[in-house]
Order: structure tokens, then sequence, then C-alpha cells
């Protein structure tokens, strides 16, 4: 039988072109669909930081410090910003009479070195952070991020992420991050108010505040006790209570641990303080007197304290 193979043939190449060319607009179609779908954004949520911690019942202690800080419009303007924001049980941590000097008016600027410390320029995501990475934040200080063993900035615990907010995110930890705070801080926060009000009369502020030419500092902080217990009072002459405050200081950071029994410590006033280790504890031998440790190694950003039961005396 003989066939007649072109007008089937003319038939079947359109067809056969119809199908690529359907087959090459699917593609395109399919391709398009996919790349709508990589590169939808979700809608900014449209409550700042402050606003998104005021609504989340386990963050009401940051918020109440906040308000105290008047930092609700600078919290609350454009950012970006990420804040690492301690839950009330990171709070409730820390002594409830620190907790009280924090919020207590007259110590506004350490809340707001204590809070800003928490804030990091920018936002930055969880899938963002690394393991070592160190982050400068609005108060100017470092933080640390380690992700062995569980995410964490310092020591604080990261237990939730990437709460989205209109000008930010926010990150919550359990913990409130102190190690910014330098000696004159630390001795704020720990209610030595009459060393603290000495240091400010004599002058001493910044140097307290400073780093010891980088070798930290130590301080024997006299209680408030030892203060009032000075015979005939506090010098009020601040050229004397600067001599008093200066035998009290010792270049570089010596822990509890690095003293030894008759240790000689060399003070920034000059004459040594002899360092006595025995059954009853540490005591410090200087010019007139001998006072009692009575806690070790409360540690400071540029140093650590050790406090004194007595004001020691040149």
């Amino acid at each position: 039988m003989h066939t007649v193979p072109g007008p089937t043939r003319r038939l079947a190449l359109p067809f056969r072109r119809a199908l690529r060319f359907a087959g090459a607009a699917l593609v395109a179609l399919t391709a398009a669909c996919d790349s709508t779908a990589e590169s939808v954004v979700l809608p900014e949520p449209s409550v700042n930081v402050v606003r998104v911690a005021a609504g989340e019942p386990n963050l009401s202690t940051l918020v109440t410090a906040v308000q105290a800080a008047n930092l609700v419009a600078t919290l609350g303007g454009p950012g970006p910003f990420t804040v690492f924001a301690p839950v009330n049980a990171g709070f409730a941590a820390i002594p409830s009479d620190q907790t009280a000097r924090l919020l207590d008016p007259a110590n506004r600027a350490l809340l707001t070195k204590v809070l800003t410390y928490h804030v990091v320029p920018g936002r930055i995501l969880a899938s963002q952070l690394t393991d070592g990475q160190t982050l400068t934040t609005v108060q100017g200080g470092t933080i640390r991020v380690s992700l062995a063993g569980g995410a964490r900035v310092n020591n604080a615990r990261i237990v939730r992420t990437d709460v989205r907010a209109s000008n930010g995110v926010v990150h919550y930890i359990d913990g409130v991050l102190t190690e910014n705070l330098d000696i004159v801080d630390v001795a704020t926060l720990r209610g030595f108010s009459s060393l603290v009000g000495a240091v400010q009369a004599a002058g001493l502020t910044d140097a307290l505040r400073g780093n010891g030419a980088g070798q930290g500092l130590t301080v024997f902080a006299p209680t408030n006790a030892a203060f009032a217990a000075i015979p005939g009072g506090a010098p009020s002459d601040p050229a004397v209570l600067s001599q008093v405050l200066r035998l009290h200081v010792v270049p570089g950071t010596a822990l509890a641990a690095s003293l030894a029994n008759g240790q000689r410590l060399t003070s920034l006033l000059g004459p040594q303080l002899t360092v006595n280790i025995g059954s009853g504890g540490i005591t410090l031998t200087g010019p007139r007197n001998t006072p009692r440790v009575t806690a070790t190694d409360v540690r400071a950003s540029n140093g650590v304290i050790h406090v004194l039961d007595t004001v020691l005396l040149p």
C-alpha cells in the first residue's frame, strides 16, 4: 500500500511547535510565580520596640525601667534597634535593694547606662548571630555572643528570638547585663553611698572610673557603717579625704585567690598594705589600723572591690 506522508507531516509539525510553545510558556509562568514567592515581603509591624515590650507581661519590669530612665521616646524613635530584653525573672535575680537603687530617680544616669547596654544599633535577627561575635551597644560597651550550649549574650541566655517591631527586633534574655559597670557604678548599685559620696567630694570619680593604666584597679571599700564609725566623722577637707580614699586603692586587679598571707600591696597614696590570711579570714593592715575584709571579688568592668568593715586611716 502506498502512503502519502506529506499532508500528515505538514499538520503534525505545527502541532509539535504549539506543544513546545505551551511548555515554554508554562516554565516561564512557573519561574515567574516562584520569583514572586521569593520576593514577598511581610508587612512591617505597626508598633515600635517599646510598645512591643509593653504588650508582653513578662517584660513589665523592663518597661518600668525604660519609663524611669525617660527612654520611651528614644527607643520609640526610627532606629532600627536590636534590643536584648531581660524578662521579669532576670530582674528578680538581682537583690531587691539593688533593683530599688537602680530605679531610684537619683540614679537615673546609672539606669540609663544599664538599659542602653542592652540595645544594639541596627536590626540583627537570630540567624545573623554568630559564635564569638562582638556587638557594640548604644551605650558604647560591647557584648559577646556565644552559641555553644545554647545562645547567650555575655552570661544571659537568649530565651526567645526575632520578635519584630516597626523600628527593630527584640530578643528576650533571662538576665540583666551589667558587665559594663565600673567601680563607681557597682559601688552605687551595692549601696556604698558613703564611699561614693566621699569619692565625689574628693574629686576622684574619674580616677575610679579609669582603668589604672590598663591594669585595672583593686578597691578596698569601707561600708557605710565603717564611714560612720570614723572618730570625729569623715574628713570634710577634700585634700584630706583624697588621702584617705587613695589609701584604699591599689593598681592592678587583685582577686581574692591571688592574695597571699604577708603580701604587701602598694596603695595609690604610697604606704603599703599588708594582707593577713588566717582562720578568721582576711585582714588588711594599714599605717594605723587593721580592718577585716568581709566580702571579696565584687567585679566591675575596670577592676574588683573587696569590702572592709573599717576605714583605713593614713
